[in-house]
């Protein structure tokens, strides 16, 4: 604990309802706007109830730290930090995605309220481990694939340690992506999609090279009309990536 938190020892705890009120603050600083749903389901530990949990709320409300905010198509309001607002104005005038590609852990906190994941960008994620292995769709544990703020598929992994090996086990791509058509639900402009399946290749090598690995293998694709383009991805990644290093 020392070496994590050294004031730890000297530091006090904060007041139960200052405590609560940090937690509302950061949950919609992590979220940019939320529903009372989306606040309520996103940061579980420890248990907090509806009724006071709205209650504080609604006193953030008052108080002008926190806005009440209008979405598109949503039933009921939804809250943001007043000091985002300017911001989320901006970005609703503006679209402005994230960059890049990377692979997202099941427990990232993007993927805490998975209801919410679903009803905003139309991607339903499930971590298979605990799912019996008939009944599983995507494989044992498999992460969402973010690009440009997009999630645009999920890879199965498994890790061969005593092979120095990362096996990419199945690829799957949503499939809107793999069609070339539009995102189903948040959209801002199209994917690249030789651009995407460049970054996925990217981003196993650097998983690989995390995990303590060298090679990665590439298994199954879906569907099997990307399988060659990322093949050619991966066969082209690690030369960029010496060139880089050099």
């Amino acid at each position: 604990m020392a070496r994590v938190l050294p004031d730890h020892p000297t530091t006090s705890a904060l007041p139960l309802e200052q405590a609560m009120r940090e937690r509302l603050l950061r949950s919609l600083a992590a979220m940019g706007a939320a529903s009372f749903d989306d606040l309520a389901r996103y940061w579980t530990w420890p248990q907090w109830k509806a009724v006071p949990q709205r209650a504080l709320l609604q006193a953030l409300v008052r108080e002008g730290v926190v806005r009440e905010v209008r979405v598109e198509d949503a039933r009921g309001p939804w809250f943001a930090r007043a000091e985002d607002v300017p911001a989320l104005e901006a970005a609703h005038r503006r679209r402005a995605p994230s960059r890049g590609t990377t692979l997202l852990s099941p427990f990232d906190s993007f993927l805490w309220y998975r209801e919410r994941v679903h009803r905003l960008w139309g991607y339903f994620y499930r971590i298979e481990i605990y799912v019996p292995g008939h009944q599983r769709q995507h494989g044992y544990y498999c992460l969402p694939l973010l690009h440009d703020g997009q999630l645009i598929g999920r890879v199965d992994l498994k890790t061969h340690r005593e092979r120095g090996v990362l096996e990419a086990r199945h690829v799957h791509f949503e499939p809107w992506f793999a069609a070339g058509g539009p995102p189903p639900k948040a959209a801002w402009g199209a994917v690249d999609r030789d651009a995407a399946i460049a970054g996925l290749a990217d981003a196993l090598h650097s998983l690989a090279r995390h995990v303590g690995v060298e090679d990665v293998k590439l298994a199954r694709v879906t569907p099997r009309a990307l399988a060659q383009p990322l093949r050619r991805a991966f066969a082209a990644e690690p030369a960029a990536a010496r060139g880089a290093e050099r």
